[in-house]
């Protein structure tokens, strides 16, 4: 997936933007106030994610802008496997928690080649820096235990993964309930902060669809336990390709 995207995002940064020159004028040029943009990408963290960008006007060729957005994060190492029962289920043996990212930030989008006309291509330059929360919900897993009379019957409990305790892949039957573990969740804070190129088309100077992609780092006080086994990393590094669309006013 990370070789995917370099290559993508290498694309995306030599994409011809001449065409906008020879747009035909078809309408003044006017100066918008606000930008409101909406966006899903696919990133390097093996998982997608949806942002939300708010941005206002702070000279013609500069937004400045505020985003939310929300992320799962996978670590490598996580590889799904079946549960031993007749309508197996998938976990991931050995994952400790499930991780997303929850980040706030501030930034700017600064304007390269500008999109004044209908059906002109523009290209920016995005950057943003700001607050990233990890939230990190343990995992529960369905495991089956035998009944004391020796019977080949039993029942099954679910159960937080310690990897200690569930080495016993064949008695391990799947994940339990999203829900199980919501209450035990932990909250790591720390920072990000993201820079990337973003080619912007639309068929009026107002509308806004875009492809985005660049780069983002992540970094935290503590590092985050995910896989057993693997060390808990405080800075994550990583590469996204995005698709936004929104409008000015």
């Amino acid at each position: 997936m990370r070789r995917i995207l370099l290559h993508i995002l290498l694309g995306v940064l030599t994409l011809p933007t001449a065409w906008a020159q020879n747009a035909p004028i078809t309408e003044p040029q006017l100066m918008y106030l606000q930008h409101y943009q909406f966006g899903v990408n696919l990133n390097s963290f093996r998982m997608g994610g949806a942002q939300f960008r708010y941005g206002w006007h702070k000279t013609a060729r500069v937004f400045n802008h505020f985003e939310s957005e929300l992320l799962r994060l996978k670590h490598p190492k996580e590889v799904k496997r079946s549960g031993f029962t007749e309508q197996p289920s998938q976990y991931s043996f050995g994952r400790l928690n499930l991780a997303f990212f929850f980040r706030n930030g501030i930034g700017q989008t600064i304007t390269i080649t500008e999109r004044p006309y209908k059906n002109a291509i523009g290209l920016n330059f995005v950057y943003t820096v700001g607050l990233s929360t990890a939230f990190l919900k343990p995992v529960y897993l369905d495991v089956f235990y035998p009944y004391a009379d020796g019977t080949p019957n039993g029942y099954l409990v679910s159960e937080k993964y310690d990897p200690v305790k569930h080495t016993d892949i064949f008695r391990i039957y799947g994940n339990s309930s999203i829900f199980a573990g919501v209450g035990e969740t932990k909250v790591k804070l720390g920072a990000y902060g993201r820079a990337g190129l973003q080619v912007e088309w639309g068929q009026y100077p107002d509308e806004t669809k875009s492809l985005e992609a660049g780069v983002t780092v992540d970094s935290f006080l503590d590092g985050l336990p995910l896989m057993a086994n693997q060390p808990a990393e405080k800075r994550y590094f990583g590469l996204y390709l995005a698709f936004n669309w929104g409008y000015k006013n």
